[in-house]
């Protein structure tokens, strides 16, 4: 049996790089990793710009009222600088001359004659500078960078429209277990819905891979060994097994992925819940035996696989953080690593996390207001300060 951190070393060791780029059409690349520089093709803005509406005048004109000559609206080409004693009409993006003097619409006044009254002194402190935001050639993104919102409409403002960025990760998911039936259907006596397939389903979605494969068999070996080498066929980058890990009579990962010439790299880990873990590698595919209960399910996802998904993108595993340990479930001391369901809070920069209640790996009352697991040392209490790995972004 190996510890966490062993594991966690296992998994750096067999993904030292990250998988290969691809160029996608900017509409597609949000959620994805960014793996070359973006960098401003032009001054930006590329000419002073008015930051607000209102009118150009002058360097040197003052208050008072002055003849309004033209409207300039944003797209035209730069108008000159007027006469004392006029003014251009300018709205928020308009193109400027250089020794613009602005005054915004709110301190003007339309006269009886049709002259504008400037009721302030124009001011340059209005004008968006050239360049005053990056300057050609700046790296504005640096890779790995995942692409959020922001970040794809900078894209868009530097004319990027396919970026290259990491291929997603293709992810075969084989859920295992005669006694589970559709989250639809009634379960009979002895059967229950299946909670793990929808709830990877929903983990992968959570980050960027491609579930390329799902499927659920019942306990038979023949079967078993049928349905994983057809998702094979379909040569993904990992492998996840539901159930099937541990040494009973119908848990046939350890063997069959034996026989189909993997190399098992572990098959226990000293953690609480998800003792029963297997790690296999054959060729470009890790597989991971993951325990069938879905708590198990929950944490071995977010500590193991979550880490393997982005080393192949190309991003660093998420940190563990530091919490204050509020009063919440008690945690009693327990031989293995304990990984504890938990609430993280914070307010006014303090961090909080306050222990959720269940009662094996196989309750999921708590994982409705989980947003992080707790670490607790073998052995130990739980005690501030305590290490806590989020589950969602933080």
């Amino acid at each position: 049996m190996i510890t966490v951190d062993q594991a966690l070393a296992q998994i750096d060791s067999l993904l030292p790089t990250p998988l290969e780029a691809e160029s996608v059409p900017l509409e597609n690349a949000l959620h994805r990793v960014l793996r070359e520089p973006a960098i401003s093709p032009e001054d930006q803005p590329p000419t002073d710009r008015s930051s607000i509406d209102g009118y150009l005048v002058h360097p040197d004109q003052s208050k008072g009222r002055v003849k309004l000559l033209s409207a300039h609206p944003p797209g035209q080409p730069t108008p000159p600088l007027p006469p004392l004693g006029s003014a251009v009409r300018i709205l928020t993006g308009s193109s400027l001359p250089a020794h613009a003097t602005l005054i915004m619409q709110e301190d003007t006044r339309l006269t009886e004659s049709g002259l504008i009254e400037l009721l302030k002194i124009p001011t340059s402190n209005l004008v968006r500078s050239r360049g005053s935001h990056s300057k050609k050639g700046d790296i504005l993104l640096s890779p790995p960078h995942l692409l959020q919102p922001g970040s794809i409409s900078l894209l868009a403002s530097l004319g990027i429209t396919q970026p290259k960025v990491s291929r997603l990760p293709r992810v075969a998911h084989l859920a295992t277990g005669a006694e589970l039936v559709d989250p639809d259907k009634e379960p009979a006596l002895g059967q229950i819905r299946d909670s793990n397939s929808i709830l990877i389903r929903s983990l992968l979605g959570s980050y960027s891979a491609d579930l390329v494969w799902q499927k659920r068999v019942g306990d038979t070996r023949e079967l078993f060994t049928q349905s994983l080498e057809q998702s094979l066929n379909l040569c993904p980058d990992i492998l996840l097994l539901s159930g099937a890990s541990s040494v009973g009579d119908h848990d046939h990962a350890f063997s069959v992925l034996q026989e189909m010439g993997f190399n098992i790299l572990f098959r226990t880990v000293s953690i609480r819940p998800g003792k029963p873990l297997i790690l296999a590698q054959k060729g470009s595919t890790l597989a991971f035996g993951l325990p069938g209960n879905p708590l198990s399910h929950f944490v071995c996802f977010h500590l193991f696989v979550r880490r393997a998904i982005l080393r192949l993108l190309g991003l660093a595993p998420n940190p563990f953080l530091s919490a204050t340990l509020l009063a919440g479930a008690p945690i009693k001391p327990d031989p293995r690593e304990t990984w504890w369901p938990c609430h993280l809070h914070s307010s006014e920069g303090l961090l909080t996390a306050q222990p959720l209640p269940w009662r094996d790996s196989s309750d999921l009352s708590c994982l409705a207001r989980t947003n992080a697991l707790l670490r607790v040392h073998p052995g130990c209490e739980a005690r501030s300060p305590s290490e806590v790995l989020p589950t969602i972004s933080w």
